[in-house]
């Protein structure tokens, strides 16, 4: 089977993204490799998972994550009707993984001084060295930032546009690129490609390596391609 990433920990189960339930059912099927969350910072500088900058979509409330504290945040339903849920913090959601699987975090800075954030988490991910976790973002500041406050951890660069004279210099740890760029690149560290949801993507994909990732929200829709190694 090909490597799957669970895309906010989606998968065909009752649970909401993000939350602590859908991120441990995921990671509990054999086809799964790992897990993809978003970290956002409160208010009151506390690191929750949640993708949105707002919770209107992914609650039964509404504001900006960012002007509201943890207490405010927790009077609200992150999961559905039958299976309701908090928002979770970053401690919360490590604590509770018992696996040795890849654990994704992108860390979300709109609104955020980069510092903020990066020292947070990079001060919680270290309290859990037996997980495989790996941090990203979308800014050089915010990476470059977090491989020299966190030498010694898994930092990963995203992407936003790749092209022919895209250089993978391997001074990260691991590339995370969109779909629509998906080439066989030289580099021997991991490639995660996001997001993935259609079958027929892999049709035309003639050599998948073993240092590719397929982020998705359907993993059981894809779990049965199989992998041609180069």
């Amino acid at each position: 089977m090909i490597n799957l990433i669970a895309h906010r920990g989606n998968n065909n189960h009752e649970y909401k993204e993000n939350t602590v339930n859908a991120i441990l059912a995921s990671l509990k099927e054999d086809y799964i490799s790992g897990v993809e969350l978003d970290v956002r910072l409160t208010k009151d500088n506390k690191l929750v998972v949640i993708h949105d900058y707002t919770i209107n979509r992914t609650s039964n409330g509404s504001g900006i994550v960012k002007n509201m504290t943890i207490k405010e945040l927790r009077k609200y339903n992150f999961g559905s009707k039958n299976k309701p849920d908090r928002i979770p913090l970053l401690d919360e959601v490590l604590k509770k993984i018992r696996s040795n699987k890849i654990i994704i975090l992108e860390l979300k800075t709109e609104f955020d001084d980069i510092t903020e954030i990066s020292n947070r988490v990079i001060k919680i991910v270290k309290k859990y060295p037996k997980l495989n976790i790996y941090l990203t973002g979308f800014s050089h500041k915010l990476t470059s930032y977090l491989k020299q406050k966190g030498p010694n951890l898994k930092i990963g660069f995203a992407n936003i546009i790749v092209t022919k004279k895209t250089v993978f210099d391997d001074s990260y740890d691991g590339y995370f690129i969109n779909y629509k760029f998906f080439d066989n690149y030289e580099t021997k560290k991991p490639l995660f490609f996001w997001t993935i949801n259609r079958l027929d993507f892999f049709d035309d994909k003639d050599i998948i390596n073993d240092n590719m990732y397929f982020i998705t929200d359907k993993a059981y829709l894809l779990k049965d391609i199989k992998k041609s190694l180069s």
